[in-house]
């Protein structure tokens, strides 16, 4: 899939799919299969651990909101435009926390039904969605970030196991049809093949918890019947906004 630089609302999947491409990878990751995704409080925190991360939450109302910085590329505008000249019920307050802490360089919104981000000037610079999202913009980048962590090769045999387990775990994301039993069997079957694999091969089986897999995938909706949590939708930029983002 075709990233622009910079990026555009249409490069992005429907936000559903993109969730139920990060949820899986938190959900892994929560049950030990290390690949630097983590879900709290409604969010999937992606950070590679080289000053570039990204964070998407469900928003009340079949929304969502994501946004992120890379490094290498700063906000792709000049300090007149505003990031988050976007819909009242973006969640403002969760906003403000992020940019308290590190302002962000790209903000993209999903209203249910399609992505939208500020309009960017026609010299704007990289917003840096290219180098951020690349490796959930398809399932086949997804399985390849996991296999990657896992030393594995998608293109060799050796890989073959892992890579029909992992699909067959994010098909059930994204279809969202597997119950609660279909789940556990899936996350077993994967993380046990993780499990086995040289970089965890001489760690204590204690370290892989389906459990706490299960548990993310539950929380962030993929489990059939289960409810996602989502962040409060905003009613309106608060007055004193410039104050609250630091």
């Amino acid at each position: 899939m075709h990233i622009n630089i910079p990026g555009r609302p249409e490069d992005l999947p429907p936000f559903p799919v993109l969730w139920a491409r990060a949820a899986t990878l938190a959900a892994l990751e929560a049950g030990g299969c290390k690949n630097q995704h983590a879900y709290a409080d409604s969010v999937v925190h992606h950070d590679d651990a080289g000053g570039n991360e990204w964070r998407l939450t469900r928003v009340q109302g079949g929304r969502g909101v994501l946004v992120g910085i890379d490094h290498e590329c700063g906000p792709p505008f000049d300090e007149s435009t505003n990031l988050y000249d976007g819909p009242d019920w973006l969640p403002w307050t969760w906003l403000a926390e992020l940019e308290d802490r590190r302002e962000q360089g790209l903000a993209y919104w999903w209203d249910g039904e399609s992505w939208d981000r500020v309009d960017y000037s026609d010299d704007a610079e990289n917003d840096g969605l290219d180098l951020l999202l690349t490796h959930v913009s398809t399932a086949r980048e997804t399985v390849t970030k996991v296999l990657d962590f896992l030393d594995l090769d998608p293109s060799l045999d050796e890989g073959k196991e892992e890579l029909v387990l992992i699909h067959r775990v994010l098909e059930l994301a994204e279809k969202g049809t597997g119950g609660e039993e279909e789940w556990q069997r899936a996350l077993d079957a994967v993380l046990g093949a993780a499990r086995r694999t040289p970089p965890y091969e001489d760690s204590p089986e204690s370290d892989f918890d389906v459990a706490a897999a299960l548990a993310v995938a539950r929380s962030t909706g993929l489990v059939r019947g289960s409810r996602p949590e989502t962040k409060e939708a905003g009613n309106g930029r608060p007055k004193d906004w410039d104050r609250l983002a630091g």
